[in-house]
């Protein structure tokens, strides 16, 4: 039957365009079903619901479609029944009692994880080998002109696979990238922990050998792309995990970029201006030091629980990192040492030139006032009681 075929290469449109020609017996009926299925799957609900009520015009009693449309209907709004998709903000629903899991791709989507500027992280699960993973999704059309669109997806499935490349311990691995109907995604290394953003308020800030040990192990991962000529340029809290082994992890590498140069409908471009660098800010061409810069912004508010640089507004902001020197770390946090105050002045040195040059060496930096700390502490126990 070529509609089966049609539907199994994901073409349920046609499928069903075939499937309505034929006569509507009991062994159509379980096949039309099916593609209602596949169509909540793909999150088309308005689409399902169609599906289902062509099947009741005929046979309202059959399977659950009493129940089922009804269900279905309370998912969404009379309007977006009335439209070609559903959408919730970009959100994927989740609906316990019609016993489907939504999917991307070929991943069962199985709760939400997160939502960040870029997009909504799920956890899921790839039926193929039974892992659970994240997928990142992103739904470009919700911020970008309607002309941009294909290019900014081409760049980003260039910048996903140069990503996918780079195996380090400290850096999230991606699977797999690819796009489904409305949405673009990423299948990503699931990860059980936080992100760093729970730890730069007052009140939960790490210890400082801790914090010293989470900016040394992230400088680690950006050298390591660095030098294979990957540059992230969104060094942020957001995107470093501690795990629960207490191993650090940093993602998101490849999508600043893929966005960075277009401007959303709003006018506003893509980012987190508190951790652009200066050259990042001014348009000049990036190179690893753009991405000390960030990471040193990242360290002044673990050691702090505040930013560096404020704003009323965005032209304020800028002005700041460019132009203004971040405040004494030390008079925010009397418990920052010296030397530690020393290497965060160093990172957020306006010009490049006066930064540490490559991640490595500000890695060193920061092992060596571990190193420091282990051998006080050392000494402190070996003073007799």
């Amino acid at each position: 039957m070529l509609g089966l075929s049609l539907q199994s290469q994901g073409l349920l449109d046609l499928a069903f365009e075939k499937f309505r020609k034929i006569p509507l017996d009991d062994a159509v009926k379980d096949v039309v079903y099916n593609l209602g299925l596949d169509y909540e799957r793909k999150r088309m609900y308005n689409k399902a619901v169609a599906v289902y009520e062509y099947i009741a015009k005929t046979d309202k009693a059959f399977r659950d479609l009493a129940e089922r449309i009804p269900k279905l209907r309370s998912l969404v709004s009379p309007m977006m029944m009335a439209s070609q998709e559903i959408r919730q903000d970009g959100k994927i629903i989740f609906s316990d009692d019609l016993g489907i899991k939504p999917t991307v791709g070929r991943y069962e989507v199985v709760s939400e994880l997160g939502q960040g500027a870029m997009g909504i992280v799920y956890k899921a699960r790839d039926p193929k080998i039974n892992r659970f993973l994240a997928i990142k999704t992103i739904r470009f059309s919700d911020e970008f002109e309607a002309e941009k669109i294909r290019e900014i997806k081409d760049r980003f499935m260039r910048e996903a696979q140069i990503a996918g490349k780079l195996a380090h311990p400290a850096i999230v691995a991606v699977y797999d990238v690819g796009e489904d109907y409305d949405l673009t995604y990423m299948a990503m290394e699931f990860l059980e922990g936080d992100s760093l953003q729970k730890y730069c308020r007052k009140g939960f800030l790490l210890p400082l050998r801790k914090i010293l040990f989470v900016v040394s192990e992230v400088a680690l991962a950006l050298d390591y792309a660095h030098r294979q000529g990957v540059i992230h340029r969104d060094v942020k809290p957001a995107n470093i995990m501690v795990l629960k082994d207490g191993k650090v992890k940093v993602t998101d590498f490849g999508i600043a970029k893929a966005v960075s140069s277009s401007q959303t409908k709003s006018g506003i471009v893509l980012g987190t201006p508190n951790y652009m660098s200066p050259e990042q800010i001014n348009g000049h061409e990036l190179d690893g030091r753009s991405d000390i810069f960030s990471l040193g912004v990242v360290f002044f508010e673990l050691l702090t629980g505040v930013l560096p640089f404020h704003g009323k507004n965005l032209t304020n902001l800028f002005y700041q990192i460019t132009q203004v020197k971040h405040p004494s770390p030390r008079e925010i946090n009397p418990k920052v040492p010296n030397p530690v105050e020393q290497i965060v002045d160093k990172a957020l040195s306006k010009d490049p030139e006066q930064r540490f040059q490559t991640c490595s060496d500000f890695a060193r930096y920061l092992k060596a006032m571990i190193n420091r700390i282990d051998q006080v502490k050392a000494k402190v126990k070996e003073v007799p009681a």
